[in-house]
């Protein structure tokens, strides 16, 4: 479960940050925090859903894509050499030269089997810095697994015991796993280390979804629509109809030869499979006939593409991966969270996480949105409102709406964020100006 993250000199963050699913200590009685909104595990009390809000270009996105490059690294480093190199190019870039030479730096805490972790790392250039690997909920009583330092590894032998095969050949540099560019971590997961094993699938429980269009999220619910069970495919097929896109049933067949090469069935279809005769394979929607007299036909098959929308096609790829973080308690990160969806799905898809009924096993929800309405309707607690701000030098900065000074327990917070109450928007006062002494400038 999601903690915390910190991270720092990556993309347009040049400082450490901290970004949070911890809950105040502010009970409800406060009057601006909603306790349903928030579940206790292990004397821990964390939020169940957080809200990423600021202007264009103000860094939200960078925020999910930093989350993104740590899970990434974790999952990855070892079967993707040059991954380092890559997350090195995303560095801060706009301050002098002396900044060229701070690592990039990444930490989660999260909560394993009733454990708290603080795993992290740093990359410099093309190789992993420094590695670490921490539990308990605080200094006095946090233990230390290991330590990675430019000069090697330092392990905590009575609980990474010298008999570990990987543990003692990585220390002696006998293993082709652990690598200058690859994690400690992820070499010992996969070289049989059970406790590493563990903290590497929980660290990929994260999953992550771009919603203005993402192939994966697609390519993934295409997957549990051939390869899943009846019940998760009947789910997905549910949750469409639930979600008044009109599609009424969805199902997997052959592409007429003229839509082959279309890219929307491209993106649809992904190569998964290939039909008796080698054609392609895509999705195809469900729908109603009816006669004059508003009497039922029957139910036509139409290519999934070819008849619906770009909104209804995030819902199909989204609504894949919520019901996979609702049925098992993973953490959901979606970046453009509102694009190509009406607020009012977007509300509902919030409600669904922040609620005892639809969400028992605690999946946590992070979005990254435009939609101020939110701060309203979906009842939004302060504590689960992060404001990304920039300023005139290019350095975001990530602010609970917690921290503000000021902020009364009953605001209209989506009145007073518009209004720049927490900074975090647009300042636009001078594009009248550009656009009225360019009018010349344009135009027949």
């Amino acid at each position: 479960m999601f903690i915390e993250f910190n991270f720092g000199n990556f993309r347009s963050f040049k400082d450490p940050q901290k970004f949070s699913l911890e809950a105040s200590s502010l009970r409800a009685n406060d009057g601006g925090l909603e306790e349903e909104n928030v579940f206790e595990k292990d004397s821990l009390r964390l939020l169940k859903s957080k809200a990423i809000f600021g202007g264009n270009a103000s860094g939200k996105s960078n925020l999910a894509t930093a989350i993104s490059a740590f899970t990434y690294m974790v999952s990855r480093s070892v079967a993707n050499e040059g991954i380092p190199a890559q997350i090195w190019d995303d560095r801060f870039q706009l301050a002098d030269n002396e900044w060229d030479e701070q690592p990039v730096f990444f930490q989660y805490s999260f909560l394993h089997q009733s454990i708290v972790y603080r795993y992290g790392f740093q990359i410099f250039e093309d190789k992993v810095y420094f590695e670490w690997l921490f539990s308990g909920n605080s200094e006095k009583d946090q233990i230390e697994y290991f330590m990675r330092t430019p000069n090697g590894v330092k392990v905590n032998e009575d609980i990474l015991s010298h008999s570990d095969p990987f543990v003692s050949q990585a220390i002696e540099g006998n293993t082709e796993l652990y690598r200058p560019d690859s994690l400690f971590l992820t070499a010992g997961a996969l070289s049989g280390n059970l406790l590493f094993s563990g903290l590497r699938n929980e660290i990929r429980k994260i999953i992550s979804a771009d919603g203005a269009y993402d192939d994966n999220a697609i390519s993934a619910a295409m997957r549990k629509l051939v390869k899943g069970n009846e019940k998760e495919k009947e789910a997905l097929k549910e949750l469409m109809i639930a979600a008044d896109t009109g599609v009424e049933g969805l199902e997997i067949g052959e592409l007429p030869d003229h839509l082959v090469d279309k890219e929307l069935h491209k993106d649809m279809n992904n190569n998964i499979s290939e039909g008796k005769k080698g054609k392609a394979v895509s999705l195809f929607s469900l729908h109603s006939r009816y006669n004059e007299k508003g009497e039922f036909i029957n139910k036509i098959s139409v290519p999934f593409g070819e008849w619906e929308s770009q909104g209804t096609a995030k819902i199909f790829s989204l609504g894949s991966l919520i019901l996979d973080a609702l049925a098992t308690g993973r953490i959901m990160l979606v970046d453009e969270f509102d694009a190509r969806l009406h607020p009012n799905l977007t509300l509902k898809i919030v409600q669904i996480f922040n609620s005892e009924l639809t969400n028992p096993l605690h999946a946590q929800l992070i979005f990254v949105t435009h939609d101020a309405s939110l701060l309203r309707r979906a009842k939004l607690r302060r504590d689960q409102i992060c404001m990304v701000d920039k300023n005139r030098f290019g350095i975001s900065s990530t602010t609970s709406l917690i921290e503000f000074k000021g902020v009364r327990k009953d605001a209209s917070y989506d009145k007073e964020y518009l209004q720049g109450s927490y900074s975090a928007v647009p300042f636009l006062d001078k594009m009248d100006w550009v656009v009225k002494e360019n009018q010349l400038n344009y135009g027949d």
